[in-house]
């Protein structure tokens, strides 16, 4: 009898699949932001497409249908407020939540001019990432709340 190697069934990811997932869109110009971001909407099962720039961002929406916007105000070819606009035009209701480093835009309040463009929620750099996890479970609806881990009988060692 010869011996023969046995082929393991593909395993199953500890992350699901994304073949069906919402989709959110991050820009931003800073490399570090737009990751971290990724990282933590992927966790909470989103698709995550990120852009370095409002023009990226753009071409994304067009490609794909968002169901959120993450987007930094202050980025080069096109800023954040630029891309809600044009954004605004392709899919009307999509929920945006802003980031920034700045506290003005064109010498008015970034909340306020966040508000007038129907922005959902704005953090501050830097911000908490378990907020802006909050901020997109809300403006995603289907997503749901944070599922509560219960530690009831459970000790730390």
């Amino acid at each position: 009898m010869i011996p023969r190697t046995v082929t393991p069934l593909a395993t199953q990811s500890s992350q699901p699949s994304l073949d069906f997932a919402p989709v959110a869109i991050v820009a931003d110009d800073d490399r570090v932001i737009r990751e971290l971001c990724r990282e933590v909407l992927e966790a909470v099962a989103l698709r995550v497409l990120t852009a370095a720039n409002g023009q990226e961002a753009l071409a994304l929406a067009e490609a794909w249908i968002p169901d959120v916007l993450v987007t930094d105000v202050v980025m080069p070819s096109l800023d954040g407020f630029g891309l809600v606009r044009a954004l605004r035009r392709l899919y009307p209701e999509v929920p945006v939540i802003m980031i920034t480093g700045d506290d003005e835009y064109e010498g008015r309040p970034i909340e306020e001019v966040a508000a007038e463009h129907g922005v959902v929620a704005t953090f501050t750099k830097p911000f908490d990432v378990a907020q802006l996890e909050t901020a997109v479970r809300s403006a995603v609806p289907y997503l749901g709340p944070k599922p509560h881990r219960d530690t009831t009988g459970v000790r730390a060692a």
